[in-house]
């Protein structure tokens, strides 16, 4: 688990790291040709609503996926699940309880999913406007 933060971790950095050398070079782009800027940042909005979709979309579909086999088996976790050493198992009714937990929050988690792709969407084709606007 630590080697999985960490490894998350250092990929945040790094992705951080680029975003700010991006967000730079869109400055400087931003003083000699600002429609071109617009457009970078637009596209930049589009890629980020994409990978947002892709990753929390990924997400909300394993743990519906994992609340839907526990619901099932009545296993919590579900039969088939990497299980620790010393980590407390469920069955019967407190195990279709927590499945159907599970469920509501990967429910919940898509609905947020599709939100704020569709947010960050249109924001792309805010600053596209925007920038037409202004030229």
């Amino acid at each position: 688990m630590v080697v999985l933060v960490s490894i998350c971790a250092v990929g945040v950095w790094v992705g951080l790291n680029r975003f700010a050398e991006y967000a730079e070079q869109l400055k400087n782009l931003a003083v000699t040709d600002p429609a071109e800027a617009a457009a970078a940042a637009a596209q930049l909005a589009r890629t980020l609503a994409i990978l947002n979709g892709l990753v929390l979309g990924s997400l909300t579909i394993v743990i519906i996926w994992q609340g839907w086999s526990g619901w099932r088996a009545e296993s919590m976790p579900p039969p088939g699940s990497w299980i620790l050493e010393g980590q407390r198992t469920w069955t019967g009714e407190p195990a279709v309880r927590i499945a159907k937990f599970r469920i509501v929050v990967g429910a919940l988690l898509g609905v947020l999913t599709a939100a704020s792709s569709s947010i960050l969407w249109s924001l792309g084709e805010r600053v596209v406007d925007a920038a037409a606007k202004g030229a």
